[in-house]
């Protein structure tokens, strides 16, 4: 009987956590796209919109010829709110094939590609074959995919793309986590 009681409390628990909403909203303030190499890249270019209090992101790259393996440095460095103190949370190079078709431990880029698999228009996976626009669609973060807390503040984030060990494209975002307002007609600013 204590069994079953206590795991049945545990279910309760972990559904209440589970369902918890956020009181926060991640919010992209722009993207730029530079170093952009024309022999690799035929089109690069990305969009940034909010609708009510939430950010989506549409990109479009094209390649000139096919990419048959892809190397990626992604930095994200975070300001605390009143703090001019960085906080780098990673700085890391990886394959960008091996981590499109595998399962990463890093919580932060298995969301990303789980938002990119999903709002995307053809399979991301190399190699990336030439003249195929490769096209991500109203992609935005879910805060449910995040931590319970995560701390409000600023962050801009880098991802380069290098392939035959020359950067072929940079991208930064920089954005805010601000704090998400319950009431349905308080504006955010």
């Amino acid at each position: 009987m204590n069994f079953w009681f206590w795991t049945w409390c545990f279910f309760l628990i972990l559904k209440c956590m589970k369902s918890e909403d956020r009181n926060f909203r991640v919010i992209v303030d722009q993207v730029n796209i530079t170093n952009l190499d024309r022999d690799v890249y035929e089109k690069f270019d990305c969009e940034v919109y909010h609708v009510n209090n939430r950010t989506y992101m549409t990109s479009s790259h094209t390649f000139t010829r096919t990419v048959d393996e892809i190397s990626v440095h992604a930095a994200l460095d975070f300001y605390k709110l009143n703090s001019k103190q960085k906080m780098k949370l990673y700085d890391v190079e990886f394959d960008g094939c091996y981590i499109l078709e595998h399962a990463n431990k890093n919580r932060l880029f298995n969301m990303y590609v789980k938002n990119l698999k999903k709002h995307s228009n053809v399979k991301f996976q190399c190699p990336f074959k030439a003249h195929v626009n490769y096209e991500v669609k109203n992609m935005s973060m879910d805060e449910q995919d995040f931590p319970s807390f995560v701390p409000l503040g600023n962050f801009r984030s880098l991802i380069e793309y290098i392939i035959n060990r020359k950067l072929r494209a940079r991208i930064t975002a920089s954005g805010k986590i601000i704090p998400y307002a319950t009431d349905p007609f308080k504006i955010l600013t």
